[in-house]
């Protein structure tokens, strides 16, 4: 072979290598105990989260994501677990007095379908003298059940702890449970529950931080955080407490990141707590066969055809979103169009005078999204207006801070 030759197949390989798309092999997911969204991606400023507010910018967020049966802890984290709202029933397990799951887990999911031992599985939590269960389903059960490491007290001694597995034993598919923000709420003391979120928001940090820093899950390992439940709004009698239907309580978070998933997606699309691990499956290649979730395909670059995913036509236009809002230099305005059409967006000041134009001309219909650059303006209030003949005539305020 001449080297001319051979120059030319390693360019073949190379634009091969840029072209072809990148999947997970592994996944971690995180839940987050009784967080309330108005105090993470529901606060515009997302002050107590700043760690997950950079991620979300290389990732994406279920901003519509719901607790959407029980919203407290002993039902909705197995409801995480197993990608439907599965019953439970008390047992004695190791002289132990607990409850298992009737529905298999993701953890059965992964280990019946891939052959996985059980050191490539992991749930890590704090020490707890009786654990709740997965299944004991027939065709499942405790022959796929995870490796459990519950051990430690606080947040930081579970991301220790993750790290540590994450490191040492590599697993495939590790599910890490911090524990402390709904301990900190129940106390009633406004201040430490902030101070645990934020505790949270680091540890999730530190942890993608793990999987980036090692050889083994670098660029191909897929990370999602969520919550089992929220905490009262104020009108339905604060923080403190948990357990009733009100949007508070519903309402939580859902952050993916990965080589799969979109960058700085916002989807507003309606999705609940079986979904999570549905979706998780889906990434591992695993069948979660007794589960009532539904994939979130709208979180995903390509599907696992390695074709890009059809989007259906939306069935109005909208102004879907402004993000970030508050911003401090740019921001992401996102449109949709259920046919083409010509788009005029425009901002404006406080005063109605016009500041400048974004689009004015014809697009197609579908899924837009435009860049609002305000580095030379002025700290205030403005409104984002997105008109299109016939279709469109919407208003957004954004809040600039410099």
């Amino acid at each position: 072979m001449t080297n001319r030759m051979a120059a030319g197949y390693l360019l073949m390989l190379l634009l091969l290598l840029a072209v072809m798309p990148v999947y997970a092999e592994n996944v971690v997911l995180v839940i987050i105990d009784g967080a309330r969204y108005s105090e993470t991606f529901g606060d515009p400023t997302r002050a107590h989260i700043p760690e997950m507010e950079e991620l979300a910018e290389r990732g994406a967020i279920v901003d519509e994501f719901y607790n959407d049966e029980y919203t407290w802890t002993s039902r909705a984290v197995p409801a995480i677990w197993c990608g439907d709202w599965t019953d439970v029933r008390d047992t004695t397990y190791q002289s132990q007095n607990t409850q298992y799951t009737l529905s298999p887990s993701i953890f059965e999911y992964f280990r019946h379908d891939t052959n996985a031992p059980a050191d490539e599985c992991y749930y890590v939590l704090k020490s707890l003298s009786s654990l709740w269960l997965p299944s004991f389903h027939p065709e499942y059960g405790p022959d796929y059940w995870p490796t459990f490491y519950s051990e430690g007290w606080t947040d930081l001694d579970v991301l220790d702890n993750a790290i540590d597995v994450l490191h040492d034993e590599q697993p495939q598919l590790m599910l890490v449970y911090f524990a402390d923000v709904d301990h900190a709420g129940h106390s009633g003391v406004w201040n430490d529950y902030i101070a645990a979120i934020e505790t949270a928001d680091y540890c999730v940090s530190q942890l993608w931080n793990a999987i980036q820093a090692d050889d083994h899950y670098r660029d191909n390992t897929v990370m999602m955080v969520t919550n089992d439940h929220g905490r009262h709004d104020d009108q339905h009698g604060g923080f403190s407490g948990h357990g009733d239907g009100c949007d508070g309580c519903r309402h939580i978070m859902m952050l993916a990141i990965g080589p799969e998933i979109e960058s700085e997606l916002i989807s507003t699309e309606y999705r609940t707590i079986p979904d999570f691990a549905v979706t998780a499956c889906e990434i591992l290649g695993v069948d979660p066969a007794y589960a009532g979730g539904e994939v979130m395909d709208e979180i995903f670059v390509q599907n696992t055809t390695g074709e890009p995913v059809a989007s259906p036509l939306p069935d109005q236009s909208s102004l879907v979103n402004v993000y970030p809002n508050p911003f401090n230099a740019s921001t992401r305005i996102s449109v949709t169009l259920k046919q083409p059409g010509h788009l005029r967006l425009d901002v404006f000041n406080l005063n109605g005078e016009l500041i400048t134009t974004i689009s004015d001309g014809s697009v197609s219909a579908g899924d837009q999204a435009f860049t609002f650059s305000a580095v030379e303006l002025t700290s205030g209030l403005y409104f984002v207006r997105a008109t299109v003949p016939g279709q469109l005539n919407e208003v957004r305020k954004v809040m600039l801070i410099h």
